[in-house]
């Protein structure tokens, strides 16, 4: 019969495929399209499948690309929402290649290979001839062509259409299905796309931002300064369905914290996306994006924290012990001003779990190879942690201590992990404050662990995971906050509250008396309060140390700036903040650097602006 009717295979194996990975998301992911929108996205899929077919050579490499496409805009987006959150976007193409090197043959496996393969079987099976495939062609790219000029109203027609939650794309997931949630990011994607800032436009940005931000920051003296990002890092303490008698943390630690006053930093992230919590904490500016920006376009001698301590006199040097590449950070650490980057090649393997170097050789060969090539300059010394990465191994050497009594197998290793993370982590701490006392020393993590899928390691916990997550400010708060000791040589660890980590280059060029009027101070809050933009949201804290959030039509874009004195409260302020500060990270790290120059006084740059 399909012989007969060949156009009847496309509906067949659509309608087979869409169930199977509808069965598979269900039951091994817990990720089911609402019944009801069944039908709209089962006709956008058989729409897509109707073009595949129609351009292509032969049905059999038509049925394998229609399988790779379906299973990944499904089974893939729902095992990356069960696992993250977060189903597939568009800027997950940046990504992809640090996820192959981080899961190894397994990343080419269920990534690396099917989008090779669906790369080759498109272009490979197209077939040109013919009046009806030329038509064809010649409508779909007029289509893509107009859909690309009109952007905007398709975005806001799809929106009103099929709703839109930024803030929560699992839940954009469910209510559109994966076809047409794809087809909707990706139109935004286009939508999005702007022009570099104008100089009129950044040099009013920064009037505002400079006028309306707190920046009273401590004095300081110049000195060797220690920043640890330590993976994974998080006090499991609210995980009370272990059933842990006592902290695993290390006592040294625990009292430490006490002395900072239990300050967190607030990331960017969660479950991952280390470079982005890097990339806040060395360039002062807010991220609220799903993709990595190291992954990203940036520009040329970007003046962030290692550029301008550089410039203060500083040796500047990264060491993370993994391969260069990962995240693009050996080319966006010389982006940002690092002299010196000690990867994975540079360092002795001799105390490893899995594939991790352990942080006590870490901190060990750091401090070897500093003192081995010191020239008498003060030294930035910056370090990522590798060990205690999901999926939390354990060994011989560092086994599990704790007895916890969670369902979820991830909570049991997690808490062992922490346990030899903090005793290593005090062991360089009481070193450098025995050797370097003057020294400023930073150690926070990065994010909160993955712990089960669907968030189930804090759901047990009644910690995270509910339904209505995304409506409450408190656990919006709580899902970005990681412990945080800024040690300020002799006077000892500062009592900082809830600090965002964007915020952390201005405190540390105050404490090392570095100049002062770095682009960090561009993305300072407005006075009083503590903001942590998320992707489609940003979670706040008031004068009152209350948490708030802004969404929806809170940041829309009118900015806000019609919400009086509304249950908003503060967030027509924090719109005219976060679109000052899109802005101006817009054209400092991949504009025309308008802002960059105006901070640095620099004339030449500022010639060459007004005059290109």
């Amino acid at each position: 019969m399909i012989k007969r009717w060949p156009w009847l295979l496309p509906i067949f194996s659509t309608a087979i495929l869409y169930g199977i990975a509808y069965a598979i998301s269900a039951h091994f992911f817990n990720v089911a399209i609402v019944t009801r929108r069944i039908p709209a996205d089962f006709a956008a899929l058989l729409a897509l499948s109707m073009l595949l077919f129609a351009l292509s050579r032969r049905p059999v490499l038509f049925l394998i690309l229609q399988a790779l496409l379906i299973g990944t805009l499904y089974v893939g987006s729902a095992a990356k929402s069960a696992i993250t959150g977060r189903p597939l976007m568009p800027e997950d193409i940046y990504s992809l290649d640090a996820f192959i090197k981080l899961m190894g043959p397994l990343g080419w496996l269920v990534a690396g290979v099917p989008a090779l393969l669906i790369l080759v079987l498109f272009f490979g099976n197209l077939r040109f001839r013919g009046r009806l495939r030329q038509s064809i062609l010649l409508i779909s790219s007029g289509l893509f062509l107009s859909a690309g000029a009109g952007s905007i109203g398709l975005v806001d027609w799809m929106d009103h259409f099929w709703g839109d939650k930024p803030w929560d794309q699992r839940e954009n997931y469910v209510w559109r299905g994966g076809t047409i949630h794809v087809l909707q990011e990706l139109v935004r994607t286009v939508a999005l796309a702007t022009p570099a800032p104008a100089p009129e436009e950044v040099a009013a940005a920064i009037e505002r931002r400079l006028a309306a931000a707190d920046l009273k920051m401590p004095a300081g003296h110049r000195r060797n300064v220690h920043v640890v990002l330590e993976e994974s890092f998080w006090d499991p303490a609210p995980l009370t369905a272990a059933g842990l008698k006592e902290s695993p943390l290390d006592p040294r630690f625990l009292a430490l914290w006490q002395e900072a006053g239990h300050s967190t930093a607030m990331s960017p992230a969660f479950g991952g996306q280390t470079a982005n919590a890097e990339f806040e904490v060395l360039c002062g500016f807010p991220l609220a994006q799903g993709s990595v920006r190291f992954e990203q376009p940036m520009n040329d001698a970007l003046p962030c924290l290692p550029r301008l301590l550089a410039q203060a006199g500083y040796r500047t040097v990264a060491s993370h012990p993994n391969i260069p590449g990962f995240w693009n950070r050996q080319v966006s650490y010389d982006k940002l001003g690092f002299e010196t980057f000690w990867s994975i090649g540079d360092f002795t393997l001799d105390d490893m779990t899995s594939i991790f170097l352990s942080d006590a050789s870490l901190h060990r060969q750091v401090a070897e190879k500093l003192k081995g090539s010191d020239d008498g300059r003060p030294v930035f010394d910056y370090t990522v942690t590798y060990y205690g990465h999901w999926m939390y191994d354990v060994d011989d050497k560092r086994p599990l201590m704790a007895q916890a009594a969670s369902h979820v197998d991830e909570v049991n290793r997690y808490v062992s992990i922490v346990h030899w993370k903090s005793r290593e982590m005090m062991d360089a701490i009481e070193r450098w404050r025995r050797e370097d006392p003057e020294s400023v020393i930073v150690v926070f993590g990065d994010h909160l662990p993955l712990l089960g899928q669907n968030l189930a390691g804090y759901a047990e916990s009644g910690f995270m995971g509910g339904a209505d997550d995304h409506i409450s400010p408190e656990i919006q708060a709580r899902s970005t906050q990681t412990p945080l000791i800024v040690i300020d040589g002799r006077n000892g660890p500062l009592p900082l509250g809830t600090l965002p980590m964007y915020r952390l280059p201005s405190l540390l060029l105050a404490l090392v008396d570095a100049p002062q009027k770095g682009i960090a101070d561009l993305a300072a809050a407005p006075a009083g309060l503590t903001l942590r933009p998320l992707p489609g949201h940003v979670v706040g804290i008031d004068t009152a140390g209350k948490p708030f959030l802004c969404q929806g039509d809170d940041l829309g874009d009118d900015q806000g700036a019609d919400l009086g004195d509304d249950a908003s409260g503060p967030c027509a302020a924090v719109a005219r903040w976060q679109d000052d500060t899109d802005l101006l990270a817009h054209d400092i790290f991949a504009g025309n650097g308008h802002a960059a120059a105006r901070m640095s006084g620099n004339a030449a740059d500022l010639a060459a602006i007004a005059n290109p």
